[in-house]
């Protein structure tokens, strides 16, 4: 018959307990941070940081909303693989400014790079001090989703 029986079963639960403990020594050590979204906004030369970015997407259509009080910017991008697709830009009241730029007013250009969006153009609108006169302004969003 075997000797010692205890000894064998107190080895084979130093050993089950080490393997356990050396398969989980990661689980327990992972980072919680969750990357930041940011985004950078220039309309006629007045710049802008913000952290308040919110990004969703419903099948193609990825809609960015930011906020840079008291300005709010929303972003529609058609995506595609390839060359993704600017819907619209709509601000209200940056620096003043509200306008838009979409296939019906001003013009755009995206360009996707390094995960970070930039669309640059111009926007019709108007200005808070004379809404009755409409204005282009000139921007650059850069924003990562």
């Amino acid at each position: 018959m075997g000797r010692c029986p205890v000894a064998k079963r107190l080895l084979t639960g130093v050993v089950s307990a080490s393997l356990v403990a050396a398969s989980c020594s990661g689980c327990f050590l992972h980072d919680d941070k969750v990357a930041q979204k940011t985004a950078r906004i220039t309309v006629d030369n007045n710049t802008r940081t913000s952290h308040a970015v919110s990004c969703s997407q419903v099948e193609w259509l990825l809609t960015a909303d930011i906020t840079a009080a008291p300005a709010s910017v929303r972003v529609l991008l058609k995506l595609d693989p390839e060359n993704p697709k600017l819907e619209s830009v709509h601000f209200d009241n940056f620096a003043g400014f509200s306008g838009v730029s979409d296939s019906g007013a001003g013009d755009a250009k995206i360009r996707f790079a390094n995960d970070t969006y930039t669309i640059t153009g111009t926007a019709e609108g108007s200005q808070l001090n004379d809404p009755r006169v409409s204005v282009s302004a000139p921007f650059k969003i850069e924003v990562g989703c």
